[in-house]
């Protein structure tokens, strides 16, 4: 059996630890209450042989939105129906697919049941509840509604996927045409002109200049890719680590949002997840301060956040949200007149949700106008390079054509 290392009080508060042995948690739980002690803290020990039990498969397994959103919802349908909290995370346990959610749901119950509130459970697990998550649990545990809490966590959860995926669905396309290109291109100038430089030399006629810049282009790829490749190295490690920096990060943040055509997409998806993450925090009775600081942190932009920074400082002093994002420039003026509105109306939370509304719906507006324009530029692209190289192979032919005349 599992041996398990626990630190419990005393009625007298002084703290005692041990270890003991038992077939679950639950068992060391209820071994320990029976002796009127305050649970602090119970830890499975790792068995010696665990490395050499460890599932392989398990370590490819990942925890998707899909797994999330599936989990709130069935979490706020039993508490809905009256089940308890750990009835109905002990049914989830046995229900849940993924088994690296299933651990991690385990660990959950029986903290809850030695005696931790449901957020601070959650709260040992970051990589699987973010900030987000669990403040909003918390806010639902203290104010008794954490059902409704729950679902508005899935219905979030759902609708930032959604635009993630129309991101997604904008950004594929041009990339895989871009590596097409680039790989029809690789394939002319270093499978396809060195047969015909031969052919060229050895006939001696005068090269054209497309010719002869081409052929001088596959020769230098040949002989000097290596060079090539440190090069392309020494810039991705550059930027790389350029972007760890909060200087750098900042100004490769910024540029990004001034990139023709991307650039306002980015802008919008920023926005919506800024307003979209900022109303559900504040409409679940997270204190607003609270609720800016996790927006500032989940925005996905450093500019953004800068801007939600100087939002902070102006609530912290008792300000207006409002002043602070028409000031900084990056927020469209319609978005600091409605937070404005919604301000004075006490009716913030709708008004941020209905920014996010209208944002979800031009994001998606913009990916359709990026698909309908960028798929015949880039089409167009490909062919004129693959024209060029065309063109640079049949203009020596014709040359050659005219001497044997």
């Amino acid at each position: 059996m599992p041996l398990f290392t626990y630190k419990v009080r005393d009625k007298d508060g002084r703290v005692t630890s041990g270890v003991l042995e038992a077939a679950n948690k639950r068992t060391v739980v209820e071994k320990l209450r029976a002796q009127n002690y305050f649970i602090a803290s119970i830890e499975e020990e790792a068995p010696a042989g665990e490395l050499l039990t460890l599932d392989i498969g398990e370590l490819f397994i990942t925890i998707n939105t899909k797994d999330m959103v599936i989990f709130t919802n069935q979490l706020a349908t039993m508490i809905g129906a009256g089940l308890t909290l750990t009835s109905s995370l002990n049914v989830l346990t046995q229900q849940i697919e993924n088994k690296k959610l299933r651990k991690v749901i385990e660990k959950v119950r029986d903290d809850v049941e030695g005696g931790n509130s449901f957020s601070g459970a959650l709260e040992k697990h970051p990589k699987v509840f973010s900030s987000l998550f669990v403040n909003m649990v918390h806010a639902g545990e203290t104010g008794g509604a954490l059902e409704e809490i729950l679902l508005r966590l899935a219905t979030f959860a759902e609708q930032a996927e959604d635009l993630k995926a129309n991101v997604k669905t904008a950004m594929t396309y041009p990339v895989l045409i871009l590596f097409v290109a680039v790989g029809v291109i690789t394939f002319l100038v270093t499978g396809i002109l060195p047969k015909f430089e031969n052919i060229f030399l050895s006939s001696n006629v005068p090269l054209p200049m497309p010719t002869v810049l081409l052929l001088t282009a596959s020769r230098f790829i040949r002989e000097k890719w290596y060079m090539i490749l440190f090069v392309v190295a020494v810039v991705v490690i550059g930027i790389y680590f350029y972007n760890r920096t909060k200087e750098g990060r900042f100004n490769l943040d910024a540029i990004k949002l001034k990139i023709p055509v991307f650039g306002s997409l980015l802008r919008k998806v920023a926005i919506a997840r800024f307003a979209r993450t900022l109303g559900t925090l504040i409409s679940s009775g997270v204190p607003i301060l609270q609720s800016l600081r996790i927006v500032q942190a989940t925005v996905g932009n450093s500019v953004i956040a800068s801007v939600i920074d100087n939002v902070c400082e102006s609530v912290n002093k008792g300000e207006s949200i409002a002043g602070p994002l028409q000031e900084g420039k990056v927020f469209p003026v319609m978005v600091g007149q409605m937070v404005a509105v919604g301000e004075e109306a006490g009716t913030l939370d709708e008004v941020l949700n209905k920014i996010a509304d209208f944002y979800d719906k031009e994001v998606g507006f913009a990916v359709k106008a990026l698909s309908s324009v960028i798929e015949p530029v880039l089409i167009f692209f490909v062919g004129g390079l693959v024209g060029l190289v065309a063109l640079a192979l049949f203009l020596p032919m014709f040359n050659m054509i005219q001497v044997i005349k």
